[in-house]
């Protein structure tokens, strides 16, 4: 028989993984993890001006340019051949693993989906794979976020936040918001790892298998 089960654990469980994902997205995409000193970005004006902040992130950055004023995009324009003068190689490393951690938590996503249907795949828990997943998962994202700055002595950062600047010193630079969605999203990652435990039990419940015993095709039970 066909059966869909939703339980407060089981819903927690999944939002706390989706927005994980999301959060580890957009620490991947977004060119937040270094926020440079403001520096004076020109109008169409000479009269007015304004201050902009040059950042870089694991592969995209957004600088002040001559004449072009705020421009942002991708430095990596060979992927991970890109030289190491222009993408350092410690950068290459997080882009992996946090590209890796990224593809295994979306797959849990779907995974914690599935559960609601199912909840076993080849004599296994499909929910206890789903968690060993996610630590993988968060483990991963860690890598990369220890990588980025052993990167920042690299001729990219120094130009960004100073010649002082070197791995875990950022000179005259900040961490940007980017870096922080990455610490919330492996916090998250953990904490949904945790959740499924729960999640599982709460789908084992005495009042669960009673309403699939009387035929109940949908189950939600708080």
């Amino acid at each position: 028989m066909c059966y869909v089960i939703i339980t407060s654990g089981s819903l927690v469980w999944f939002l706390c993984t989706l927005v994980a994902d999301m959060l580890i997205a957009a620490a991947l995409v977004t060119p937040r993890w270094l926020i440079g000193p403001a520096q004076p970005v020109n109008g169409l004006s000479s009269v007015s001006s304004s201050q902009r902040h040059s950042s870089v992130g694991i592969y995209t950055r957004c600088k002040v340019m001559h004449q072009v004023g705020y421009h942002c995009g991708r430095f990596d324009l060979d992927g991970l051949a890109t030289d190491s003068s222009v993408y350092p190689s410690e950068w290459k490393a997080a882009m992996f693993f946090i590209s890796l951690g990224f593809a295994l938590l979306s797959v849990t996503v779907l995974l914690t989906l599935l559960t609601c249907c199912r909840q076993s795949a080849f004599g296994k828990s499909i929910h206890n794979m789903t968690a060993c997943a996610q630590v993988v998962s968060g483990i991963s994202v860690m890598l990369a976020l220890f990588l980025h700055p052993m990167g920042w002595g690299a001729a990219r950062v120094q130009r960004l936040c100073g010649p002082e600047a070197e791995p875990f010193y950022l000179a005259d630079c900040s961490i940007g918001i980017s870096f922080y969605c990455g610490v919330i999203g492996i916090l998250l990652t953990f904490a949904a790892a945790g959740i499924s435990l729960k999640a599982e039990s709460s789908n084992m419940r005495t009042r669960v298998r009673r309403r699939v015993e009387e035929g109940s095709k949908l189950v939600c039970i708080p």
